[in-house]
């Protein structure tokens, strides 16, 4: 059996930590385990999972278009790492079938039986849903500073800075109208 493994992380911090290695070797280790022989590694560096339209992705997609009936196994440590939206996840992986390549999760039970079918489209909805939540939770608070005078962004023209951002801090009160 052969296949691909495809990692990703979403954050500056998370490409400069153990994260993307992490998955590496646990997404090796599983192939290794299974007897997958491993072709090519893809790895994502910074990029969110909320649409299909990330470099890594669309070339490990291409590569299993090319190598159509060569390639068994389309390998990501969770689902979360493959989309973070279900209608994209179940797109992707229908044209993976189509290849004939089939996802596996290295940490999650899915594949073709019933019960894994189904537990595959639960993680699918909660990846959607756990973005969907972060997503309304910064808007909050957003919103909240704003309520507060604090204009979360740069400032509007008229307004001087504070730094905070270069400081590596959030801004806690509003900035001053510029005098000149």
């Amino acid at each position: 059996m052969k296949g691909i493994i495809y990692t990703r992380v979403s954050s500056d911090a998370q490409i400069l930590g153990t994260s993307l290695d992490d998955q590496e070797a646990r997404c090796y280790k599983y192939c290794a385990e299974n007897g997958i022989e491993v072709l090519k590694l893809f790895k994502e560096e910074g990029e969110s999972a909320k649409t299909t339209n990330r470099k890594m992705l669309l070339e490990a997609m291409e590569f299993c278009r090319k190598n159509k009936g060569k390639i068994d196994a389309f390998v990501v440590w969770k689902v979360d790492r493959f989309a973070r939206n279900a209608e994209d996840h179940f797109a992707v992986r229908k044209i993976l079938l189509d290849y004939g390549v089939s996802l596996r999760s290295v940490t999650e039970p899915i594949g073709e039986n019933p019960s894994e079918k189904l537990f595959e489209t639960m993680l699918a909805g909660f990846a959607e849903f756990d973005n969907a939540i972060r997503k309304q939770r910064c808007s909050n608070g957003m919103l909240a500073r704003l309520r507060q005078g604090i204009y979360p962004w740069k400032p509007p023209i008229g307004y001087t800075p504070l730094g905070a951002k270069k400081r590596g801090e959030k801004k806690t009160e509003p900035d001053p109208i510029n005098e000149k």
